[in-house]
Order: C-alpha cells, then sequence, then structure tokens
C-alpha cells in the first residue's frame, strides 16, 4: 500500500490512541531487541505543533534515530534527531521495520515521505486541515503526515 493512500481526514490533527500508541511502542522495543538496538528516551505525545508519538532509539551502531507514529493513519516512520525548534525532518528508513508491519502497522520509507506534496494528495482532507495547508505550506508527504500545524 502507498503511503499517499494514508493521506485521509484526520491525519494532519494530534490524534490520541492508547491502543495504537502501546501496539507501536511494543513494536519499536521488539524492533531494537531484534537488531541490538534501545529505546532512549520516554514516548512524548502528539500535541499542538507535533501530531505525531515520538521516541528517540540508539541502533546497534550508535547512530540516533528518533522513531516517529502518526496514529490517525497507523503510519511508522523514523528521521534523524533534531533540534526541537526545527519543522522539518530529515527522514529515514525505518530501522527493522518488519516489527511494525508484524503488528499491522504501515511503515513509511524515507523515499515515500520526501515525494513533493500535490493537490491531488489533498483530496481526501478535511476543508480545516486544507486551510492549515495553505498556511503552513508542508513541501513533502512526509510533511503532512508528520506536521508541526499549530
Amino acid at each position: 500500500m502507498e503511503v499517499v493512500s494514508t493521506v485521509q481526514a484526520g491525519v494532519t490533527r494530534p490524534h490520541h490512541d492508547p491502543v495504537a500508541r502501546a501496539l507501536w511502542l511494543v513494536a519499536a522495543h521488539n524492533s531494537m531487541r531484534a537488531s541490538g538496538g534501545t529505546v532512549t528516551t520516554p514516548v512524548e505525545e502528539p500535541s499542538v505543533g507535533r501530531n505525531y508519538y515520538w521516541v528517540g532509539v540508539r541502533l546497534r551502531d550508535g547512530v540516533e534515530v528518533s522513531l516517529l507514529f502518526n496514529a490517525a493513519a497507523s503510519l511508522v516512520a523514523a528521521a534523524e534527531p533534531q533540534d526541537r525548534h526545527s519543522a522539518t525532518l530529515m527522514f529515514v528508513d525505518v530501522p527493522a521495520g518488519n516489527s511494525f508491519s508484524e503488528a499491522g502497522l504501515r511503515v513509511a520509507t524515507a523515499a515515500e515521505l520526501i515525494q513533493p506534496l500535490s493537490d491531488s494528495d489533498l483530496r481526501f482532507l478535511t476543508e480545516d486541515e486544507r486551510r492549515d495547508v495553505a498556511y503552513h505550506r508542508p513541501d513533502r508527504l512526509g510533511d503532512l503526515l508528520f506536521n508541526w500545524f499549530d
């Protein structure tokens, strides 16, 4: 399934789903155990200014990565760690992504997330969401699905 198909009404808003969060977090721990890495931070919840869950991990080779989860889309992604005030994520492929897929979650590749955003990608969003897009002007599909909108 293409990541663009996850662009449905509600995916740009902070969405709290305790069951999906728990499923994602278990998969994150399983992913790190399977690959020799470790979860290094507590989970940060979606809030104004971030529509996704976030947790930090360290891979076996010492590389730090942020695991992201958009609960409304059941979509997992990964990005390089960044300054908290930076809006643009540097997407990377999800390490040991099969753990998330086996849990029934969708896994986005970096290549999918850096695709330019087109008007046709917005057709299923609500009018309020389209106004947010017009205001914030995300450039990439990933910037829409893992956003900083306030």
